[in-house]
């Protein structure tokens, strides 16, 4: 079995380039590669049994919306042509935002689309930050249709829920059910990426969320596989998000760096194995990640590949960051620091460095980690290791 050598920070875009060119070589010599693997394309994945295959629809919780395993996430898109590509190779659930590249995001989806709106489910999302009134969160979702270029939405999302108080915002469930009432949205929805155990709690007792987007991957799968059954349980769709964080914060270890596969299919196949989740969304900006992602859902989830995908994370774990919002609040000057975590995120693992770093400015005066490098005791404790002083110092220095 070939080991692949250490490719420590290589960008994904930049490892499926490289492994292009490998894969041509080995092709030539009749040999197959490990990193062969990430050309892999969806028309060329192998058949399999439903019990070892993450392909076929899924139904999302009560809205009985059909939806292919892997969704697109486009927070980064900047070509329609993808867009159409991944409508073109399954994949039909696509989730996006208001503030996403200043709108951006949805313009280009819109034109992804255009003609072909009534394949696709479209996740839009409106933030609470500047909203008061019902009148506040219509306009927002106005505007998302018009740059969508629909009159409808399959799904609107409250963005970033961080609490149970911010789960009962009786201004969003106002704006909703007159929105719904007019035949411009279908169903309700919310994401989270903080204090996530707590916000699904409340999602349930809500009683008014149809779907939920949430963190979920082999990095924080023992905190939230029980949440996800729940969710299931009470019949709420469940999308998941940042499924390839265990490779992105991991990439240059040895842990990861020496699997026989290709870890970032490997990550994807953790999550959509199961069940319960009825779709990941991936960011995929490129027509290379488009065909790379559901080559994964397509191809067979082999259980000894996952068994070593799941025993790098575990040795890789310690140190990294896995999202689970611990520390939020610990911070005595204020630092958003699971916020600017992720962000470092965008920046260093996606290798969306404009949206990193944007995202980073963005920050209100004092919640950014200016204030770390003249700190003499951090008393921010993460349970996972994570070295949060250093963390903030050096991404300061790079994204101020």
């Amino acid at each position: 079995m070939q080991r692949r050598e250490s490719k420590s920070g290589v960008t994904r875009r930049e490892f499926l380039r490289n492994a292009a060119v490998t894969a041509v070589a080995g092709a030539a010599a009749g040999v197959g590669t490990a990193a062969g693997l990430r050309t892999a394309r969806a028309e060329e994945a192998p058949t399999c049994d439903r019990r070892s295959c993450a392909t076929g629809p899924r139904t999302l919780g009560r809205t009985g919306l059909e939806v292919f395993p892997l969704g697109l996430g486009a927070g980064g898109i900047k070509d329609a042509a993808v867009g159409r590509r991944a409508l073109d190779l399954g994949i039909n659930y696509f989730d996006t935002a208001e503030g996403y590249q200043d709108g951006k995001s949805e313009i280009t989806l819109g034109k992804a689309l255009a003609g072909r709106r009534e394949e696709a489910v479209i996740a839009t999302k409106w933030g609470p930050w500047g909203k008061e009134t019902a009148e506040d969160y219509v306009a927002a979702l106005e505007a998302s249709l018009e740059r969508l270029g629909t009159d409808y939405l399959d799904i609107i999302q409250l963005h970033c829920a961080e609490s149970a108080e911010g789960v009962a915002n009786d201004a969003v469930w106002e704006a909703f059910q007159r929105m719904r009432d007019a035949g411009k949205v279908k169903f309700n929805g919310i994401s989270t990426h903080e204090n996530q155990v707590e916000v699904v709690e409340a999602v349930i007792e809500s009683g008014r969320y149809d779907q939920i987007l949430l963190i979920y991957s082999a990095l924080n799968g023992d905190q939230m596989k029980p949440a996800i059954r729940k969710l299931r349980e009470a019949d709420i769709g469940v999308v998941a998000m940042k499924g390839l964080a265990p490779v992105h914060e991991g990439k240059g270890t040895e842990a990861f760096s020496n699997l026989s596969g290709n870890p970032y299919q490997q990550a994807m196949q953790w999550v959509i194995k199961d069940e319960n989740v009825a779709t990941l969304i991936v960011n995929m900006p490129t027509h290379d990640e488009v065909q790379e992602a559901v080559a994964a859902a397509r191809g067979e989830i082999v259980e000894s590949a996952q068994a070593e995908f799941e025993e790098a994370v575990s040795t890789a774990s310690l140190g990294l960051c896995r999202m689970c919002g611990a520390c939020t609040g610990q911070c005595a000057r204020g630092v958003r620091v699971a916020e600017v975590m992720r962000y470092r995120l965008y920046h260093d693992g996606y290798g969306d460095r404009a949206r990193g770093a944007s995202l980073y400015r963005a920050l209100p005066a004092g919640a950014s980690a200016a204030a770390c490098s003249d700190c003499a005791s951090c008393r921010v404790v993460c349970p996972w290791g994570v070295r949060v002083r250093d963390r903030m110092v050096d991404l300061h220095q790079r994204l101020a």
